[in-house]
């Protein structure tokens, strides 16, 4: 029953919220805007805990997750009330509490009509998504939990590399601790969570400073998130590819703290304030993914470099706009009367250490946010994927709010159009929304149009070149596209009818009250009909069908089969509990280790290997006869190989990938003893070694 999954998704909600509101309140940040910007700084404060258990040589914990959480609280209400520095810091409030509330209101609205379509998307509370990423993803959560060593270098070291960002991971871990369900359940529950909680309330934060847009579209907000098909609904479909949707919903609020600093200069006003969220919330969104991190960056770049234009240009006038010389505080002395007076000489104005300062600042910020975006493209060898469309499919799919040619709402793709227009037309905070889309706009136009070479490595090479990703990534920029098509809409009909209005004399202004409930009916009333439309929708509808292929659990499924999932059930009473389990990583063996409690030889099919390993790999058959397969095995332990489905993952050739040894091992074949064996799934005991 997806009850069952209710405690998950509590103890996500307060690993997510808690810290980072307990943290932003003690930094003079109001409680609406802490409550919508908390999951990213609460993945920074989990981040934070983990290398200090890792420099102190503890055992990670939810403990460590409080008590750190508690001393960078501690730290930074010092600061705020017990410094004058402190004290003269402005509060940080781009969101009010009226604004959160009527947010608040449609999501609510949004959830009671989406819910279902995600939970049967997801088919059931015990599956797991049958894809290629996620047997590493499973089985980093166990680690986690099994050793206690959850710093993003241990992470790392699983693949037997040095770094891996594990934001999603130790957030899993902890939900697992703290709710006491199992892996699969635990998953299904942040990751709900992700996406209809944290996503939206970033969301509100960045539509709030791109847009404020009026009350009534505010409650339209939550149908429209999961109206569009980029987020998070295609990377569902492709492979749910968790910490990149961790990374992306969280995004949002970095992207927002930048263009809040960019609007109110707080860097120049509040510098220490103003670093602190930014490189809090930028470390939790890095912790989750650093590609996503970057999204938020290059959101912000277009801003920060309009910014500094008009920065410079204003005071460039204000330097050339002439003043009269004059001497303060003299007497004038009267000329004689044959002697004409001169004409004072106008002197340029100096332009203040302030503004000079700014301009530098916004200068380095656009400098900082190009070097990282030129210096994160990967090589070729990682970034398979192809581009799939011209270049009108994917400029038509930026401005109308689609996505690698998946079917768009019409109301959504009206709505982009009419927002575009809007930010052409108008002037100053108008533009906000088209500067924005114009960093992520680029990315999926290289990465879905554009030819293999420089240009399309160096601009969507950060994800990739992956369309899958770089369309989601679109979706946070169109968004607030769409909320100000609906903005543009909603003051032209209130401008209408204000107009009629003063044409009968008898028309009164509204009570403020009255007004205002007028508009929350209004907005309530517009976002149960989308709601209901999106949720009705047939070729929404078939997305999310096509979706669950993902969690459906077949007797060849791509991961786990059926029989697949009973072996991994019935191995503890197996094997003892000091056996070590040799497995195909391309026939899912390495989530044995999840799911068994067990050491597995290799827990991912594409971690680095040591030659004597990939001798083990190839030969394993040979084991009776050939000394050199036991050498590569751990002594003293009892050894065990657990003989899968023959599905391969990705139709992986076991020759090309250096799997040929475990092939054609039968209860035959010297050295192995067959011991349990369910349908085509086989257990045998290794004695050769």
């Amino acid at each position: 029953m997806w009850t069952d999954v209710i405690p998950g998704v509590l103890a996500a909600l307060v690993l997510l919220v808690f810290p980072g509101l307990a943290i932003l309140l003690s930094t003079r940040v109001t409680a609406p805007t802490a409550l919508v910007a908390a999951p990213a700084v609460s993945l920074a404060a989990i981040a934070a805990s983990t290398l200090v258990t890792r420099v102190l040589g503890a055992s990670w914990g939810l403990l460590w997750v409080l008590g750190t959480t508690l001393a960078i609280a501690a730290v930074c209400a010092v600061w705020t009330w017990a410094t004058p520095w402190g004290r003269r810091m402005p509060r940080w409030a781009p969101l009010s509490g009226a604004a959160a509330a009527q947010y608040l209101i449609g999501q609510i609205i949004a959830l009671l009509f989406m819910v279902p379509l995600y939970l049967k998307t997801l088919v059931g509370p015990t599956t797991i998504a049958q894809r290629f990423d996620n047997a590493f993803h499973l089985n980093a959560i166990e680690a986690i939990r099994r050793t206690g060593e959850a710093t993003p270098f241990d992470t790392g070291a699983l693949l037997r590399g040095s770094f891996y960002p594990n934001g999603w991971h130790t957030a899993a871990a902890l939900v697992q601790d703290l709710s006491g369900l199992e892996l699969p359940q635990s998953v299904h529950a942040l990751a709900l969570v992700t996406m209809l909680g944290v996503w939206p309330l970033s969301m509100w934060l960045l539509i709030e400073v791109l847009v404020k847009p009026s009350p009534a579209v505010r409650l339209v907000v939550g149908p429209l998130l999961l109206a569009f098909p980029g987020f998070p609904l295609v990377l569902m479909d492709w492979g749910l590819v968790y910490p990149t949707i961790l990374g992306l919903a969280v995004a949002p609020a970095l992207a927002a703290a930048l263009v809040h600093l960019i609007e109110r200069r707080t860097l120049l006003s509040a510098p220490v304030q103003s670093c602190l969220l930014v490189g809090l919330t930028g470390i939790g969104v890095g912790i989750a993914h650093p590609g996503s991190a970057l999204v938020g960056l290059i959101i912000v770049l277009p801003l920060s470099i309009a910014a500094l234009i008009r920065h410079v240009d204003s005071s460039l006038r204000r330097r050339r706009s002439p003043v009269d010389e004059q001497v303060p505080d003299a007497e004038p002395t009267p000329a004689p009367a044959s002697t004409p007076t001169p004409t004072p000489t106008p002197t340029r104005r100096s332009i203040p250490r302030s503004d000079l300062v700014w301009a530098g600042l916004l200068t380095a910020l656009s400098v900082a946010i190009a070097g990282i975006w030129l210096v994160m493209t990967p090589s070729t060898a990682t970034a398979p994927w192809e581009s799939f469309e011209t270049v009108p499919q994917a400029l038509g799919e930026i401005a109308m709010g689609g996505a690698m040619g998946r079917p768009t709402l019409t109301v959504v793709a009206l709505l982009c159009g009419i927002g575009l227009l809007g930010a052409f037309l108008g002037t100053g905070r108008d533009r906000y929304v088209l500067l924005a889309l114009a960093g992520p706009g680029l990315v999926y136009w290289a990465s879905a149009s554009f030819d293999d070479g420089f240009w399309r490595d160096t601009l969507s090479g950060f994800f990739y070149r992956d369309s899958y990703r770089t369309a989601a990534a679109l979706t946070l920029v169109a968004v607030p596209v769409a909320v100000k098509g609906a903005d543009v809409i909603v003051r032209a009909a209130r401008a209408l009818f204000s107009t009629a209005a003063r044409g009968h004399l008898e028309a009164r202004t509204p009570h403020p009250l009255v007004a205002a409930l007028a508009s929350v009916l209004v907005g309530a009333l517009a976002s149960t009909a989308l709601a209901s439309h999106v949720s009705q929708d047939k070729e929404i509808r078939a997305q999310f069908d096509h979706a669950s292929e993902a969690y459906r659990t077949w007797e060849i499924s791509d991961l786990v089969s059926v029989d697949e999932f009973r072996m991994f059930d019935e191995l503890p009473g197996l094997v003892p509990d000091d056996a070590y389990l040799i497995a195909d990583p391309w026939e899912g063996g390495g989530l044995a280790y999840a799911f068994s409690d067990l050491d597995v030889s290799r827990i991912y099919m594409t971690v680095a290997r040591t030659p004597a390993e990939k001798h083990l790999d190839a030969h394993f058959e040979d084991i009776a006869t050939d000394p050199e397969v036991c050498e590569a095995l751990p002594e003293g332990r009892p050894l065990y190989y657990l003989d899968l489905d023959d599905h391969r993952l990705g139709d992986d050739d076991a020759e090309e990938s250096g799997y040929l040894g475990y092939d054609d091992i039968t209860a035959d074949t010297p050295g192995f003893d067959l011991v349990h064996e369910v349908g085509e799934v086989r257990l045998y005991e290794v004695d050769a070694c």
